[in-house]
């Protein structure tokens, strides 16, 4: 288009508009009304839509805060349950904890308003890549013990169970030798004691008899005696007191006045003095008369009994 056409379309528009104004003057002054409200309506506008944009550049920002404060509770929660310190042992683990500060920080920075997911996670759980929840405080599987670790527990576990039976053994022994020892005290205190009770007991059998009952009163003896005494009484004593007893029509009381130990050789062995009184009639003297003898028993114990070994008129 050439220079004089635009002028010349200028002029027809120049032309045109003071033909306009001049043919309707309210029309113009409405216009310029119109002008002068809109360009009074402007800054208004503008002052609006700075504030608008101010709130909503302080919403991003709580927005934002709340998310980072989000994922922080998330990780100081995974650093809690033990989450970084199984990643070596559990490879899955630091994808874990990249969805869970993910979850935190992702929803936060799309919106303005997604605090409230942010804040309502909870710090244990977390998001897995499919969408499901996976707990952090999961603990990790634990290591298989070393063979050569588990080989060395069983010998040493061996070694000390032998060790207490050995233990348990002597404690055992000791305790039966000690109180065999024990036994054998008690048997060597008792010993004179007994003794001198079996004495008592035999002289006073040995030297009791009735002429009518004698055979059956000195074979009752017989038990209480061992050797020599017992070869001696039967082969000698039996015979020769039988045989008086029953000329004489001999009837025998014996009592023991005192008896004593005398020597105690050892826990078997005991000699006691006996002090024995008798009361003796006959068919030639029926009134009994008492006569009195010491006799040294010899007492030697077999088992649990004390019998007479040998016997001294002194």
């Amino acid at each position: 288009m050439s220079e004089a056409e635009d002028k010349a379309t200028e002029n027809e528009a120049g032309d045109i508009t003071s033909v306009s104004s001049n043919r309707d003057p309210g029309a113009a002054e409405g216009s310029a009304a119109e002008s002068s409200a809109s360009e009074r309506s402007a800054p208004e506008t503008n002052v609006r839509a700075a504030r608008r944009a101010q709130r909503e550049a302080e919403r991003a920002a709580r927005a934002q805060r709340k998310a980072d404060a989000a994922r922080q509770r998330a990780m100081e929660a995974a650093r809690a349950g033990g989450l970084f310190e199984g990643m070596e042992a559990s490879p899955g683990a630091a994808g874990v904890a990249a969805t869970a500060a993910g979850a935190a920080t992702t929803p936060a920075a799309a919106t303005p308003s997604a605090s409230t997911p942010a804040a309502a996670a909870t710090p244990g759980d977390s998001a897995d890549p499919a969408g499901h929840t996976a707990n952090v405080r999961d603990t990790p599987a634990r290591e298989p013990m070393d063979p050569a670790r588990q080989r060395a527990l069983t010998r040493i576990l061996a070694a000390v169970s032998v060790v207490l039976v050995v233990v348990a053994g002597l404690a055992t022994w000791r305790y039966v030798e000690a109180r065999e020892a024990t036994a054998a005290e008690e048997q060597i205190a008792n010993a004179p004691t007994a003794a001198t009770d079996a004495a008592r007991e035999i002289a006073t059998q040995m030297f009791t008899y009735d002429h009518r009952t004698v055979d059956t009163d000195l074979a009752a003896v017989r038990p209480g005696l061992t050797e020599p005494a017992l070869g001696e009484f039967v082969e000698q004593s039996m015979p020769t007191v039988a045989s008086a007893a029953k000329q004489q029509e001999a009837t025998v009381y014996a009592t023991v006045a005192a008896a004593a130990p005398q020597d105690v050789v050892d826990q078997d062995n005991v000699t006691v003095l006996v002090m024995l009184n008798r009361m003796v009639s006959t068919k030639d003297a029926p009134e009994a008369a008492s006569s009195a003898s010491r006799l040294s028993l010899e007492m030697k114990r077999e088992g649990d009994t004390w019998k007479l070994a040998k016997l001294n008129a002194l």
